[in-house]
């Protein structure tokens, strides 16, 4: 009896083309990159947040302060706003606020839901934007060149916008606006979970 060769499955088979794409292509040493950044950034912010807390003010008080004096639904509709399309609020602060609740690991939950929410919008305004004649000109035709190389390498870009400083929505925008697909948007930008609770796991131990 003839075996057939097992079958891969589509998505799989995206994952494999994917990976022997960045291999080739350099995507990995970019990521390395990246992940060097992240800790030479969390570092940068540890020390910051240290220096802050211990010689200059209480940021924990500060946190309780602002829980006081705003409903947790206006900062968190804050965040919201920031996270799309500008970015302009470092989540960092809105973690250090989540400090102050009973129950901080549930604010930090609802604000990395609300961070990738923003994240979605982000890019459906892009793909929206790709439809204006004059930002389909540059994108398509007068630098098609730049931002194929921003397609090309779009995954990575996202994670890295998700996991570290650089500005979340504006990187999502540029990813709907240059057509990344959407489903593997999805699954590289639900790493800002990982980064709010990561960094939430840093900044809960140095306050």
């Amino acid at each position: 009896m003839k075996l057939r060769p097992p079958t891969i499955r589509p998505f799989w088979r995206s994952v494999h083309v994917t990976h022997r794409f960045y291999r080739i292509s350099g995507g990995y040493r970019f990521l390395l990159e990246g992940f060097r950044k992240l800790g030479l950034g969390l570092l940068a912010f540890g020390v910051v947040i240290w220096a802050i807390n211990t010689y200059l003010v209480d940021l924990e008080s500060i946190a309780e302060l602002a829980t006081q004096r705003l409903h947790w639904s206006l900062v968190v509709a804050i965040l919201g706003l920031s996270e799309v399309v500008f970015g302009i609020l470092p989540p960092d602060f809105f973690i250090l606020w989540a400090h102050a609740f009973p129950y901080p690991w549930a604010m930090v939950g609802l604000l990395s839901i609300v961070s990738y929410l923003g994240g979605i919008a982000s890019y459906l305004l892009g793909q929206r934007l790709h439809h204006v004649p004059k930002i389909k000109e540059l994108v398509d035709v007068r630098f098609a060149s730049h931002f194929a190389q921003i397609k090309r390498f779009g995954g990575l870009l996202i994670f890295l916008a998700a996991m570290t400083p650089l500005p979340f929505p504006p990187v999502c925008t540029v990813a709907g606006v240059v057509n990344f697909r959407f489903r593997w948007f999805l699954w590289v930008a639900a790493t800002r979970f990982l980064r709010f609770f990561l960094y939430a796991l840093f900044i809960f131990g140095l306050v």
